[in-house]
């Protein structure tokens, strides 16, 4: 890299490629910044005995950057050419209504079509077709019917894919001149394609880039922005990961493109940290949106779906329902994995045995799918009988929609370690309503339904699809950029990703951040050259495309809600008591916390061996929260849980919370539920339900640090307004209301009976179990290990 350019480019995804290619058919000297390996064809990680071997970013800068904060996974890709190696090469355009809020003046489809349009050629979008060399995948077509089953063929699309659906193993150039072959379906594309079939931003727009004279630099990570002295341009300072040495650069023009997450982090410490650019707006990573992401998966479906054969998304389906802040607005699409990690998707399935039931925190939930995985990555049974294969009957499913877009991008005060703060209460009613989504879809393939282990234990989402954070605004105290994505009080500074879009674009979002970038850095080229009249030489190939969210037809009144059970239960608990450090003498501190408790959907609650619920509130420890406590957030109660003895039980607390000196805590509880065999059984009952022995960590996981111990009580005065509390969500039916709530209370008393009345009268039937009426139907959920079917 040269010392100085005309204009530098920080990242090289959808809108650092963009503004990397237009700079420099502008004429300008253009450098290119990129963290991530550049991978010839064929270099992609293949080592399915070590998933670490070149496949983290944390592993010797691998492709997968994956970030576990306490309230949202974030993955992201490091690569030259960005997430486009990484990403399921769908484009589909914002309908016109998800402008409407959030987004500056100028804002719209007319506004964009035409950058859309452009976009759509420079990456010769094209769907998947019967008329194509291979045809159409089983599972899309396995899809067309489920949506035909379902009643929602009218929602049903096939989707514009970044793919060369051309011959394959032919090698052949593309536009650009670009060698590039035809997709052999074999379900790769998302971690990364060895084939060079996909048609990722390295094959096109970083082509021409370079093509222009653009010089790169990969495996260069800027650390550092600051305004140069006396006049206008930014010194870069950066660490060359394949020497390990500080470097710097500098340009009159700065294109901040490195993600919505790394953007946000790097321009928070240059304001925060380094005192470079004191001057950025406070709203600096507000707005942050995970774009609804879900993942979820079908086993055991009737037909065979060949999941590994295929781009891995194909089609969609478009779920409309409801008005104003109630509305769940979101895309449903099908997945694919490669058939060499089939061993790892079963892992997945509640129905296999080495299936991990209860995790309390990401590490554990990593590694125990890591840790099985080892030994079955790689295998997959093959049948010679010409019977069908389990993993054929599989599918993964997908799903992003338009979430609140409310959530924050920090540094903690003391450590500042990143932090990504996220409103899960407030999102919970979109994301309860894919899974249902995604369950009905499971029915409709004769299968039965999973969801990934972070959502189904500790309902912390998982988002590739990371948006917000340096947003576009009108004005600086909306947001970070103004509509041209240049950054409020520093002049030729750009954040042209998807840290600008200010609103979750509730599908794929890389056309749209393209079509973003395409549109601003025209406007800053004419700007910058004096060229009023310049605009992308490719603007006069490009023709309009039809998008097809536009022909989807939505129902008058919105589209069926999912038919999967979605009633929950809530109800709000309060414990007090103190906690005393390890010092002798040391005084007992006051603890108490006030959280709401909530089973968003009920059913999937109690069939899950681990019974987590959704905890937020409030917690209040005397020398580590302020006068006004901590907010709870993702937190998480288990609900009578097994414990090490059949006859036992354990109720678990996990609640994070950030102190007052803005460290991370857990106050880590356990209800140890167990007969300690006194005559009197009540006040063994009432002693196990109602005593809390807790553990004030350091950190937000179960094995940090013990700050101080004791016991927090729930007392009877407390009880009594508990039950107050009790609510029944997501139906109005009285029905279901008194079947959801007399479920809850079998499986409670069940659960209490099994503890402390079978072992003393094993042969007398629980007699709160109806033997007819409508709820004798309800499932047995408390039985345990040896105990007798005979009830």
């Amino acid at each position: 890299m040269r010392r100085s350019y005309d204009a530098l480019v920080i990242g090289t995804g959808f809108g650092g490629a963009v503004s990397a290619c237009r700079l420099a058919q502008a004429g300008l000297r253009v450098g290119v910044l990129e963290r991530g390996r550049r991978y010839p064809l064929g270099g992609f990680p293949r080592d399915w005995d070590n998933p670490l071997n070149g496949w983290l970013w944390s592993k010797d800068q691998g492709l997968f950057d994956v970030r576990p904060f306490s309230e949202m996974t974030v993955v992201q890709g490091a690569s030259y050419g960005g997430g486009s190696h990484l990403y399921a090469n769908v484009h589909l355009r914002v309908p016109e209504d998800g402008f409407e809020r959030g987004w500056p003046s100028g804002y719209g489809r007319a506004a964009l079509d035409p950058y859309y349009d452009l976009v759509a050629w420079m990456l010769d979008l094209t769907p998947v077709s019967e008329r194509q060399p291979l045809g159409l995948p089983p599972k899309t077509m396995a899809m067309r019917e489920a949506a035909r089953a379902m009643g929602r063929e009218g929602q049903f699309a096939l989707l514009p894919l970044a793919v060369d659906f051309g011959e394959p193993e032919v090698m052949r150039p593309n536009k650009f001149g670009v060698p590039q072959s035809g997709c052999r379906h074999c379900g790769e594309c998302d971690i990364g394609c060895n084939f060079q079939a996909k048609n990722t931003l390295d094959l096109n727009y970083l082509a021409v880039a370079e093509h222009h004279g653009a010089e790169v630099g990969t495996r260069c990570e800027v650390t550092r922005i600051e305004p140069l002295s006396g006049v206008t341009g930014y010194r870069l300072t950066y660490t060359d990961h394949t020497t390990g040495v500080s470097q710097t650069v500098s340009a009159p023009v700065v294109i901040l493109a490195a993600g919505a997450v790394n953007s946000t982090e790097l321009l928070l410490r240059c304001r925060d940290e380094y005192g470079t650019l004191p001057e950025l707006s406070e709203r600096l990573g507000h707005r942050y949106s995970g774009n609804g992401d879900y993942l979820g998966f079908a086993f055991g479906t009737d037909k065979a779906l060949e999941p590994s054969r295929g781009p891995v998304i194909t089609s969609g389906i478009v779920h409309d329902r409801g008005t104003g802040s109630g509305r769940r607005w979101f895309v449903f699409q099908e997945g694919a994995f490669p058939r060499e990690i089939a061993g790892l998707i079963r892992l997945l399935d509640e129905g296999d045995p080495r299936f991990a039931g209860l995790l309390r925190s990401q590490d554990e939930a990593l590694a125990a799918i890591r840790s099985a995985g080892r030994e079955r990555i790689g295998t997959r049974p093959e049948r010679t009988d010409g019977m069908d294969v389990p993993d054929e009957h599989t599918a993964v499913f997908l799903a992003m929609g338009r979430d609140t877009a409310d959530g924050r991008i920090s540094l903690l005060p003391v450590s500042r370690e990143l932090r990504i703060s996220w409103n899960l209460g407030d999102n919970l009613g979109l994301y309860e309503t894919e899974e249902r989504f995604c369950a009905d879809v499971a029915a409709a393939l004769g299968g039965r339904s999973g969801t990934n282990p972070l959502w189904r234990s500790l309902h912390i989402p998982v988002s590739v699809h990371n948006l917000g954070g340096c947003v576009m605004a009108d004005d600086p105290a909306d947001g970070v950029t103004d509509a041209g994505g240049e950054v409020f009080g520093y002049p030729n500074l750009f954040v042209l990703d998807g840290g600008c879009l200010p609103e979750a674009t509730g599908v794929n979002p890389s056309f749209t951040i393209a079509a973003v970038a395409e549109r601003n850095i025209e406007a800053a080229i004419r700007r910058i050259t004096d060229r009023a009249e310049w605009r992308a030489p490719e603007r006069e190939f490009a023709v309009p495309v039809p998008d097809p969210l536009d022909e989807v037809r939505i129902p008058v009144g919105g589209t069926p809600a999912p038919s999967a059970p979605g009633t929950g239960l809530t109800f709000t608990e309060t414990m007090h008591g103190t906690v005393r450090g390890g010092a002798p003498r040391e005084e007992a501190a006051p603890a108490r916390f006030r959280v709401t408790v909530t089973a968003p959907v009920l059913a999937d609650t109690l069939d899950d061996p681990a019974h987590p619920m959704a905890a937020t509130g409030t917690v209040h420890v005397r020398g580590v929260t302020g006068p006004q406590g901590a907010k709870v957030s993702g937190g998480v109660v288990n609900l009578l849980t097994a414990s090490d003895a059949p006859a036992a039980r354990r109720m678990l607390y996990t609640l994070p919370f950030f102190g007052a000196d803005g460290q991370p805590y857990l106050l880590d509880g356990v209800k140890d539920v167990r007969d300690h065999g006194r005559i009197d059984v009540w006040d063994d009952i009432w002693d196990a339900t109602t005593t809390l022995h807790t553990t004030v960590r350091h950190g937000h996981t179960p094995d940090g640090a013990a700050l101080s111990s004791g016991v927090l009580r729930l007392d009877a005065l407390d009880f009594l307004r508990q039950l107050t509390t009790v609510r029944i969500t997501g139906t109005r039916n009285p029905v279901r209301q008194a079947e959801a709530l007399a479920r809850f209370g079998i499986f409670f008393a069940g659960s209490v009976w099994d503890v402390f009345v079978r072992p003393r009268i094993p042969h007398v039937p629980i007699p709160c179990v109806p033997s007819t009426g409508p709820l004798s139907r309800l499932p047995r959920l408390f039985r345990t290990e040896g105990a007798s079917d005979d009830r």
